[in-house]
């Protein structure tokens, strides 16, 4: 309400329990599975299948409804961001069940450290992603560290060390802008590469207008965000 306004967010929540209510629609239930090939290979639970309205529902207040990371797009942006990724640290911003964070793990990150706040979410992911270290040989057991916290990505503190930030659509405005401030805020006090890699644009205009990053890849799905450099 400080964001928008009261009118403004009176429609919010109505457009929330809209899209919430679809949901629940027959013609929506193959949607909610997403695709399964990644948790079928891996063992894990990753889709919105088992979503159900309230958490659905609770996510759309929270910011937007829960949706997987699709892995060629995940990909994409992997290949888009010319980095040496054992020297950055991979952080995902409202990660649900952690799909992302898995995803991430065989690129060879220095850490993985996932942001959910939602705890029945955040617990499927701690779930994920103990499945995934077993289902992998021992050749391919993730370098790095992989972790879910659960909290308010509005009070995570960014670690030390080059960044990049995964956002995949997860906040509402006013909930975005305040994350990228604070991200811009910890950029400034400690100078470090980072990189925002963006899935589905819209509220991309917040990175545009920062004049703090600039864009240095994308498509109509996804953009990624650079730094700049200081002095």
């Amino acid at each position: 309400m400080r964001y928008f306004g009261f009118w403004r967010s009176l429609g919010q929540l109505a457009g929330s329990l809209w899209r919430a209510t679809i949901e629940l629609l027959p013609s929506r239930r193959k949607a909610r599975f997403g695709d399964l090939d990644f948790d079928l290979e891996h063992d894990v639970d990753t889709t919105r299948s088992n979503v159900g309205f309230r958490a659905q529902f609770l996510a759309e207040l929270a910011g937007r409804p829960y949706f997987a990371s699709e892995p060629w797009l995940f990909e994409e942006m992997m290949r888009a961001l010319p980095i040496r990724f054992q020297e950055f640290t991979f952080v995902d911003l409202g990660s649900g069940k952690g799909r992302a964070l898995l995803m991430a793990a065989p690129y060879g990150f220095r850490r993985i450290t996932g942001v959910e706040f939602n705890p029945a979410w955040h617990q499927a992911a701690e779930e994920n992603i103990r499945k995934y270290i077993t289902s992998c040989s021992a050749e391919n057991k993730p370098a790095a560290a992989i972790e879910s916290l659960c909290m308010d990505a509005r009070d995570f503190e960014f670690p030390d060390g080059a960044l990049v930030v995964y956002l995949f659509n997860p906040f509402s405005e006013p909930v975005l802008a305040a994350v990228l401030d604070r991200l811009r805020q910890s950029f400034l006090e400690n100078p470090r590469p980072v990189f925002v890699a963006y899935r589905y644009l819209e509220h991309e205009h917040l990175l545009k207008k920062g004049q703090w990053v600039d864009k240095v890849a994308g498509t109509e799905q996804w953009a990624v965000y650079k730094n700049r450099v200081i002095g």
